[in-house]
Parts: C-alpha cells; structure tokens; sequence
C-alpha cells in the first residue's frame, strides 16, 4: 500500500508540474517582461538584458538565500496562476456547454441562428446559380453549390455553441433512439463498462478539460497584454487552438458515449430488472425504474 500510495503521489507532482507549474512559470516570465518593457518598447532586448545585468551586479543578485526566496515565489506564483487557469477554464467549460437560457448564452445562440439564416440564404441562391449555369465552364460554380447542398443540411443550431450542439445532439438522439434520459442513467451505466472503454472516456475527457484549461491560459495571456500588446498575439493564438482542440475533444467524447449507451444499455436494464421489450422503449422504462418513490405524505 505505501508503494501504491507513492506511485500515486508521484504521478500526480508531474502532472501538476507540466499541466501547471511549467505553464504557470512561462506566464510569469511573460509578465515580467511585459512590465518591463510595457507597450513603449515591446521588443527591445536591450532594455531588458540591461535590467538582468544590473540585478547580477546587485550583491543581492549573489545571495544564496535571495535567490531561495524569489525562486520559490516563483514556483508559488505559478502554481497560483495555474489554479486560477483551472478555474477559468471550467468557466469555458460551462460556457461551451450552456444551454442558452441566460443572457450571454441567448445572445450567442441569436447569432448563431441568424449566421446560419443567412447561411442558409446563400447556399440557396447558390444552388439556384448552379443549376442555372451548364457547360464546362460552370464547374466552379457547380462546385460551390454541391458544397452549399452539403451545408443545407445541417440543422439550425440549438444551443450558443458548437460544442454544446455536440454533446445536445447525442443526448437528443438517444432520447429519440431509447426515450432514454442519460443524466440519471449514466452514473449505473459507467458501473457496467468493460475497462477499456472507461479508459477512453477518461482519456477523451482529459483531452476536454486541457483545452478549457488552455483557454483559460489565454485569457491570462490576454490580461498581460493590458501591459505589453505582443501578448495579445499569443493569447488569441492559445485561444483558438484551444477551441479546436475543444471541439476535437468533444466530437470523441460524445461519440464515445453514444457508443456507451447502444453496446451497454441492455445490460443496465437487465441488472435494474427491467424486462427486455421493445428498444426504442428500454429507456423510458429503465427510467421509470430510476425514479424516487413517491415521498410519503
């Protein structure tokens, strides 16, 4: 057990070392500089070596106990700024995942909707374009309204972001496909997976909450560029790859679980006793099933 215990402990001081402490140090690195230098000089290295020169020369720079301090204010601003990533990055999560009730989720899927109005406008008109235009010299355009064709298909969004369509649509479709409601369900569900399967549910939402992490770093980044305006590039690059990681991860982790629930849903409903009948009704019955008793007047 106390092998066990140190195994664990170890993997997790290098996870919290590469997902924040590493992080964390480049972000405090690239505040000192953006301090240094401000929006005045935002590239010139002189100015900054020049600083280090004179804090080398400074005795203070010699002490074997200053340096100890502002090493480990360092690693303890780090670690700081890496909670405050974590929690901004369950901010992201849980703006990825609104529903659009509230005011900034309603406004966000307003535009979505009318983007896609006008989308969908477009892709008419250029089918219309398309058919109306023969011969080889038409290609293009023939070309272009296959495309638009393509993209009438796809429903008009129901939740503010990609992201959130992604994880509502499979719960719309497993609600269609076993009147099933996943919420209540999936916790007895995630008992009654073979292991292989948890690890990829694990790994795929690993990969999720990283990129909300990600996210968070960048609007850190985008906080120093209050200071110094070359940071502005990074946190809008941190930024986007974050969203496309984002959205990757979230296509595996709902596949994922719809996958979870076609292979296994019987076998929760035979382990909650609920006989085998038709499918498309297996849900509804195992949520009845899942249901608290009636509380007792």
């Amino acid at each position: 057990m106390t092998a066990l215990l140190a195994g664990v402990g170890t993997r997790i001081a290098e996870r919290w070392l590469q997902t924040v402490v590493l992080a964390g140090l480049l972000w405090v690195a690239t505040l000192v500089v953006a301090v240094r230098l401000g929006h005045a000089h935002p590239f010139d290295t002189v100015r900054l070596t020049d600083w280090l020169d004179r804090i080398a020369a400074h005795r203070t720079g010699h002490s074997s106990a200053a340096i100890l301090l502002v090493t480990a204010a360092a690693l303890l601003a780090a670690g700081a700024v890496g909670l405050v990533a974590d929690a901004l990055g369950g901010l992201f999560q849980w703006l990825w995942g609104a529903d659009g009730a509230g005011l900034p989720g309603s406004l966000l899927l307003r535009w979505r909707r009318n983007r896609w109005r006008r989308l969908r406008e477009r892709d008419r008109r250029a089918v219309a374009r398309a058919a109306a235009r023969a011969g080889p010299g038409g290609w293009l355009v023939r070309a272009r309204g296959h495309r638009a064709v393509r993209r009438r298909r796809a429903p008009e969004p129901q939740r503010p972001t990609r992201i959130g369509e992604c994880f509502a649509s499979v719960a719309v479709r497993l609600h269609a496909r076993y009147r099933l409601d996943l919420e209540p369900a999936w916790p007895r569900l995630w008992a009654l997976l073979p292991e292989p399967l948890r690890l990829d549910l694990a790994g795929a939402r690993t990969a999720y909450d990283a990129a909300a992490r990600l996210a968070g770093w960048g609007l850190l980044y985008a906080a120093v560029a209050l200071l110094w305006w070359p940071a502005a590039l990074v946190a809008a690059g941190v930024l986007a790859l974050s969203v496309a990681r984002a959205r990757a991860a979230a296509a595996v982790l709902a596949a994922l679980v719809e996958a979870a629930v076609d292979l296994h849903l019987t076998a929760l409903g035979e382990r909650l006793g609920v006989e085998a009948g038709e499918i498309g009704r297996l849900g509804s019955a195992i949520g009845h099933r899942l249901e608290p008793p009636n509380a007792s007047p």
